[in-house]
């Protein structure tokens, strides 16, 4: 057998929170799976909503709009658990703003694709933010020979 019984996993026995690699997770790491989590759950959400909502209650064009946003937060929030899971602690500083940015545009252009509260006016915020962590991921890989592995 290639794999163990589910009872020997981990997870089912209740050992993964005994586990000394889980215990020695930064609190930033601990944050962005936290935001992984929530946010797969809103784009999952979001795109059922997308799917099973009658036209009226969008505006026009407004379940293409709410289609693209669920599709920049599904992408990001992978990002996101990839950044987690390096383990970098450098990584903070791209994946804290990275989910920020995505979470505040998506939620403005849900809000502004569903008749929503007028937070239009933020998308541009979350979509720099957003655009500003994919650079500073850049300027970390361009000058990672710079940069020595901290410790933990």
């Amino acid at each position: 057998m290639f794999c163990k019984g589910w009872h020997e996993l981990p997870i089912a026995s209740f050992e993964l929170a005994k586990n000394e690699s889980v215990s020695r997770m930064m609190p930033w790491q601990r944050l962005i799976f936290c935001f992984c989590g929530m946010g797969g759950c809103l784009a999952v959400m979001l795109a059922a909503l997308g799917a099973h909502l009658p036209d009226h209650a969008f505006i026009a064009g407004g379940r293409v709009m709410l289609s693209r946003g669920v599709e920049m937060l599904i992408w990001h929030v992978l990002a996101l658990l990839a950044l987690a899971v390096s383990g970098l602690p450098i990584m903070r500083w791209v994946a804290l703003p990275m989910g920020a940015g995505a979470l505040v545009f998506t939620l403005s252009v849900t809000s502004l694709a569903l008749h929503g509260p007028d937070i239009a006016f933020l998308a541009p915020f979350g979509g720099t933010l957003t655009m500003l962590s994919w650079l500073g991921l850049t300027v970390i890989g361009c000058l990672a020979h710079r940069f020595r592995r901290e410790t933990r």
